[in-house]
């Protein structure tokens, strides 16, 4: 593998999966009221439901790779302009995502904790089931994976790889905001904190997606 396109994949999906989303809400709320042994098997769900997505989106991936180097190319333009549009999303973002968990922390009641029972299987299939239904999933996948693929090196040893990567980050991010619900929660209100945490990953999409377009128009084997 690569390791200059590894560094740049681990960035990009480092910014993607920190960025407050669904599956970071859901993390949140589990994390309220059942704590983190509660949470931890949303949060596989989650995890488990990216590589579930990968395997869908590299079969076709793959018959691209080896039969039509030219719709790869185009595949790799399409992927960057997104990147450009997530950039420009991110940097105009007001932490909804954050501040949206906190209002909804704000409404559970004292009753809401009673009873509250840990269902491993449900709480994993919820999020299997989220991540299914996930659109930006699903696009990291069809239009940003392939930016990290090279093309003269053998397919799926790279995806294992990167796919493995992405799971191991959901695994350890999600848990990082869990932690954070459950011992810190004066963060989730700070407008500075969401500031950051989305203008960095705009930062890095826009880095990525100049690199893209210029890998593109002049050609470099690295």
């Amino acid at each position: 593998m690569n390791t200059t396109l590894y560094g740049l994949f681990l960035l990009t999906a480092a910014a993607t999966v920190f960025s407050p989303g669904p599956g970071v809400l859901m993390t949140i709320m589990k994390s309220v009221r059942f704590g983190y042994g509660g949470a931890i098997w949303t949060i596989c769900g989650t995890a488990s439901g990216t590589i579930i997505m990968a395997l869908v989106s590299a079969t076709g991936l793959g018959i691209v790779l080896s039969h039509s180097p030219g719709t790869y190319g185009a595949l790799r333009v399409l992927g960057a302009l997104y990147m450009v549009w997530l950039g420009w999303k991110s940097w105009n973002a007001e932490g909804l995502g954050l501040k949206l968990a906190d209002k909804e922390i704000d409404k559970l009641k004292l009753e809401d904790f009673r009873d509250a029972i840990v269902r491993p299987i449900p709480f994993f299939m919820e999020g299997i089931t989220l991540q299914m239904t996930n659109p930006m999933l699903i696009m990291f996948f069809v239009s940003l994976f392939p930016q990290f693929i090279a093309a003269d090196a053998p397919f799926w040893p790279q995806f294992a790889l990167l796919s493995g990567t992405y799971f191991l980050l959901v695994i350890l991010i999600h848990t990082g905001y869990s932690l954070v619900t459950s011992h810190f929660r004066g963060l989730l209100r700070s407008d500075r904190a969401s500031r950051i945490i989305y203008r960095t990953g705009s930062v890095l999409f826009w880095l990525l997606s100049v690199k893209v377009f210029a890998d593109v128009v002049f050609p470099t084997n690295l």
